[in-house]
């Protein structure tokens, strides 16, 4: 992170005033992170859309949240009435593009030989 001496350095030697430089600092940090959307609200749409909007706590269990290139990677499990399984929720997309959502079951069986 630069400091205020930095951009102060920066804006001599471009010629420009440190407020102008800030505000054009802050610009494309802006535009270069429009478009990507946030843990909460991958979570939700993840909920929202295999366990239906407003389901409660008890019948939508988030397991886990990570982080992957393209959005996020939700673990839920389902209970009744909702359904009786885990499912890896990708949700990708954010504020410019389209959210999309793909929901795949997770097997949680125990095999035995």
């Amino acid at each position: 992170m630069a400091t205020q001496a930095d951009v102060r350095k920066i804006a001599v030697l471009f010629g420009a005033r440190p407020c102008a430089l800030l505000v054009a600092v802050c610009a494309v940090a802006g535009c270069a992170t429009v478009g990507v959307i946030g843990e909460k609200d991958a979570v939700a749409y993840a909920r929202d859309n295999v366990c239906g909007v407003g389901a409660a706590d008890s019948v939508c269990v988030v397991r886990s949240v990570e982080r992957t290139q393209e959005g996020f990677r939700v673990v839920i499990d389902r209970r009744p009435p909702a359904g009786r399984d885990r499912l890896a929720v990708a949700v990708t997309g954010g504020l410019l593009s389209k959210v999309r959502i793909e929901a795949t079951p997770i097997d949680t069986t125990t095999r035995r030989p």
